[in-house]
């Protein structure tokens, strides 16, 4: 193994800020300790329908024993049956280090983040500073867990100056406009009875305040302060900017490695390590502050953002229409190629199939009796798709005990970030991407692709199945269900193409056989027993045939066989074959009856006027012929 030092990170919707610059940390922080980073993310919790079931396929790609730590970044993850899989997933299987960042309790050694306290903090300043005496909260209802403790700081440094929080001074919203227009007109119950200043529980719903309360005509900070938590970039560049809390999440990542490697070092880490946040203080609670950055950098940067998703959208739906009538996997990997090219910054870029990845489901084997020849195996992975520095590398397959081949991870220091693929509960594999100097650029756009990259694997898996149900189907159209040979239907579109692929002086013959005595063992043994006999009739003609004949049975029990190719002496030694198959049969078996064929037939040299019809003529000598034998045999038995 040539990277024992690894620290893997789960974490959940990667493409977010806190999510992004967690993992930053902790790949940034690896980095300086000589350690790389794989970080396997998740989409849980996101609104599509049954797509998400097999989102738990993640625990299939990590080989832990390859870990020197594992940090899990539990509060990422909005579903919770799946983050409880994680973790104790984790705890069943991994023998290293574990560090849990999470603001609840924890069966690991956890990184918190505090930030919450700091609601008290600013309501502190607010009064110290502003002499604020009316200060009102505004809480939010969808994160109240949250939400609750930094109420509790608020009320804290209420109750410590002897502050009363009245019956109008504490509303939970949503991130609704109605919600909003609602919390403004409970804590406003008159004009001139508005609130000094509001806390609101982050600065989402702070600049949601604020712009309803300018709407309403009040100033800010004028006639009220207004305090967020979370320092968004919009809070910063709003105007006024918006006094807030420090949101340090990329110093969440580098203490949980910290904390991983006083554990390698033997150094025990403390059970709870609390990364503070610290107020910022802009112009929205009445200070005079100047903005920052100028708000006309940001407004190039919000434009460049949006025109980003319009071209991201627009570039999803034409991979997803190109990806479409994809139904192979080959051509599907060519053309993920001409998209992979244009990921920003995307260094590395793999997918990777489990082996049983386009398995059939049993139902349509069972439909189509077929015997799926696939060793399903957690051992082996495919690199189906490999580009690396914009050079697309040829597949092959690899032990699980990597994420990757060796010669690719061998002497690479890149962070790789690990995407399961999955559709509803049926998992493909996974993908691995990389980039320019480990800087994380995965944008929520890339959900959109790694949707379209399952939706073509899905297509190929279902276009497996659809042929083997239409050759089912075909089978059932060409072939007699008895004996297996070409029907009406078969033999002639079998026929129509010898022809058309025949040449001017080939021999065309026509064979017909009649089997002997049916309707005496129908009488004398029953139908079953007559049926079983027109199959061994139809085994013989078939295994007697050569692979260019085409072997038929109408109905009934007359058979008819169609060459291109034999000649007089080898049609002779064909009805030879034929008779022998029956009476080598007869005599190894215990039937009450004995099984035989009358046959004969009829060759012309093919012409290109040379017809489907035109045959009609040679099956009336052939017939003739077979009679003659047919007679003949009666004849011999009286």
């Amino acid at each position: 193994m040539y990277h024992s030092k690894k620290i893997a990170l789960f974490i959940s919707h990667i493409y977010g800020e806190y999510q992004k610059n967690v993992s930053q940390g902790v790949i940034d922080k690896a980095a300086e300790y000589g350690f790389q980073t794989e970080v396997y993310a998740t989409s849980d919790g996101e609104n599509v329908g049954n797509y998400g079931l097999g989102e738990a396929s993640i625990l299939r790609i990590p080989n832990f024993d390859d870990f020197s730590g594992v940090i899990i970044a539990s509060d990422t993850y909005p579903d919770a049956e799946l983050k409880k899989r994680i973790i104790g997933f984790v705890k069943e299987h991994c023998h290293c280090p574990i560090i849990e960042i999470t603001e609840l309790d924890s069966p690991f050694p956890r990184v918190s983040l505090e930030n919450n306290l700091c609601a008290g903090t600013l309501t502190e300043h607010l009064i110290s500073v502003h002499n604020c005496k009316r200060i009102c909260f505004l809480g939010c209802s969808k994160e109240q867990f949250f939400s609750d403790k930094r109420e509790n700081a608020y009320r804290n440094v209420m109750g410590q100056h002897a502050l009363a929080v009245g019956d109008h001074d504490i509303f939970l919203s949503d991130y609704s406009p109605e919600s909003i227009t609602r919390a403004l007109g409970f804590f406003t119950l008159q004009k001139t009875d508005c609130p000094d200043a509001v806390v609101c529980y982050n600065d989402r719903m702070a600049l949601l305040f604020m712009l309803e309360a300018i709407r309403a005509g009040y100033d800010i900070p004028g006639d009220m302060a207004l305090v967020g938590c979370d320092l968004s970039k919009e809070g910063q560049n709003a105007t006024p900017c918006l006094t807030t809390v420090t949101f340090p999440v990329y110093q969440l990542g580098t203490s949980a490695v910290e904390q991983l490697i006083h554990s390698l070092h033997n150094q025990p880490p403390a059970p709870q390590t609390i990364v503070f946040a610290e107020p910022w203080i802009g112009a929205s609670c009445g200070c005079n502050c100047k903005p920052t950055s100028n708000p006309l950098f940001f407004g190039q940067e919000l434009m460049h953002r949006i025109e980003s998703i319009e071209l991201s959208t627009f570039f999803s739906m034409r991979m997803s229409a190109d990806f479409s009538h994809v139904s192979d996997i080959d051509t599907g990997m060519d053309k993920l190629e001409e998209y992979v090219k244009n990921l920003d910054d995307c260094r590395e870029f793999y997918l990777c199939l489990f082996s049983d990845w386009d398995a059939v489901a049993q139902p349509i084997l069972e439909l189509t009796d077929t015997q799926e020849d696939i060793v399903t195996s957690d051992d082996t992975i495919t690199l189906q798709f490999a580009l690396r520095d914009g050079k697309r590398l040829p597949e092959c397959t690899f032990s699980k005990t990597t994420l990757l081949p060796e010669y690719l991870s061998k002497d690479s220091d890149a962070a790789y970030i690990i995407s399961p693929l999955y559709f509803e509960e049926r998992a493909f594999g996974y993908l691995v991407m990389a980039y320019d100097k480990n800087h994380i650029n995965y944008s929520f756009e890339q959900v959109q692709w790694i949707m379209n990259i399952t939706g073509l694997l899905q297509n190929i898996c279902e276009a497996k199945g659809s042929r083997l149900m239409q050759s089912k189907l075909l089978d059932l159209y060409m072939r007699d269900s008895l004996t297996g040979l070409y029907n009406r239907h078969g033999y002639e579109q079998k026929a129509e193409a010898l022809l058309a692929t025949s040449q001017p002086g080939q021999s065309i013959t026509l064979f017909l056989f009649d089997m002997d005595c049916l309707k005496l063992i129908n009488d004398q043994h029953g139908h079953t027993e007559g049926d079983f006999a027109l199959r061994v009739i139809g085994q013989a003609i078939n295994n007697s045939a050569s692979p260019d004949m085409i072997c038929s049975r109408f109905g009934g029990d007359e058979f008819m066989v169609l060459s291109n190719r034999a000649t007089a002496d080898e049609a002779d030694r064909f009805l030879e074959k034929v008779n022998s198959f029956l009476n080598n049969y007869t005599c190894l078996t215990n039937k009450p009856y004995e099984l035989s064929v009358s046959g004969g037939y009829a060759s012309e040299a093919y012409s290109k006027e040379m017809t489907l019809e035109s045959l009609q003529e040679l099956l009336k000598v052939a017939d003739a012929h077979m009679y003659e034998q047919k007679k003949a045999k009666k004849k011999a038995r009286l």
